[in-house]
């Protein structure tokens, strides 16, 4: 049992040190993303008759010559937009909106990647992809 708590503040302890190592600068940008997805979460959740909740994971952030080049709401963007064809492309497709998907965090990687897994939605965004709607919406279609 001590193993285990003392892992547990550990790792605690190491999440409050990124999380207080971050500058004033990452803390703007992160707050402005979350800021700019929350504005299009309404709309999803309008189109499909839900409530979820959708969130970035800034634990992995992506790089400062990323930041400038590429927006991270937007590719998270893109799960609420292939989410929302689901629901628009059939009545079971918003059924199955409704049922199966009750949060959705969006992250980054080295590669692209999605899993649905207890009602939530894990997607991973890796800027050199493309038709990131398009792979949502199949993963959803194959996957719901």
């Amino acid at each position: 049992m001590k193993i285990r708590v003392g892992t547990a503040a550990f790792v605690v302890a190491m999440c409050s040190t990124v999380a207080n190592s971050q500058s004033l600068k990452d803390k703007e940008y992160f707050a402005s993303q979350d800021k700019y997805l929350a504005e299009k979460v309404p709309y999803a959740n309008e189109k499909c008759g839900t409530s979820f909740a959708v969130k970035i994971d800034w634990s992995a952030p992506p790089t400062a010559e990323e930041r400038r080049t590429y927006s991270a709401y937007g590719y998270c963007e893109a799960v609420l937009d292939g989410m929302r064809r689901v629901c628009e492309s059939s009545q079971a497709g918003k059924d199955a909106v409704k049922q199966k998907i009750k949060s959705v965090t969006c992250g980054f990687g080295p590669q692209r990647s999605i899993v649905l897994k207890d009602g939530a939605i894990d997607y991973k965004i890796n800027y050199s992809s493309s038709n990131d709607v398009d792979y949502v919406f199949e993963y959803l279609q194959n996957n719901l």
